[in-house]
């Protein structure tokens, strides 16, 4: 990409970044907020090895700054003594198979050695090396079942849910679209 050119493929995109701020952040923040992604776009522009990946990564760069800004907006209170008090000690003991058992009819809708990578390393507590010995299969081997299970599950869950990500692209948050699941 040239020079000039970048910079007028984004001004391009003005209007339709100004209604996709606009849609999800109220008022004069809106405004604040479409320049910060104007600015952030500006400042990496340089980076984008190919122009046919401009529209997707102008929208990534928005939904980054959109994301930031709420962080911003709500900041985490601090609890107080009778909230503090609630929590358990370990939470994770207590998370981990309420996490699992939401997990698992998405698991049931994977093929059973896919399913069976995923509950032994992510759902458990073994290593993938020490889960393909258990399995008896050789590594390279868990560790496809392992990436194809998490290809499968993710798009199961961004079928059922909308996802929301943060600037990393970890998931912040999930509203469900359907009874599924």
């Amino acid at each position: 990409m040239t020079a000039g050119r970048p910079a007028e493929a984004v001004a391009r995109f003005e209007g339709e970044l100004r209604r996709f701020v606009a849609r999800r952040v109220s008022g004069p923040d809106a405004d604040d907020v479409l320049q910060d992604t104007l600015v952030r776009i500006h400042l990496g522009i340089g980076a984008l090895r190919s122009s046919d990946r401009l529209a997707p990564w102008v929208y990534r760069v928005a939904r980054s700054a959109i994301i930031d800004h709420h962080r911003r907006a709500r900041p985490c209170a601090p609890l107080d003594e009778a909230e503090a008090e609630e929590l358990p000690e370990e939470p994770a003991s207590e998370v981990r198979p309420m996490l699992t058992a939401c997990v698992e009819p998405f698991l049931d809708g994977l093929p059973p050695e896919q399913a069976e990578a995923l509950r032994l390393t992510d759902l458990g507590s073994h290593t993938q090396a020490e889960a393909a010995t258990r399995l008896g299969v050789p590594l390279p081997t868990l560790k496809a079942r392992v990436q194809r299970g998490r290809k499968r599950m993710r798009e199961a869950f961004e079928v059922c849910c909308e996802l929301e990500r943060d600037a990393r692209g970890a998931v912040i948050a999930a509203t469900p679209r359907c009874g599924c699941g």
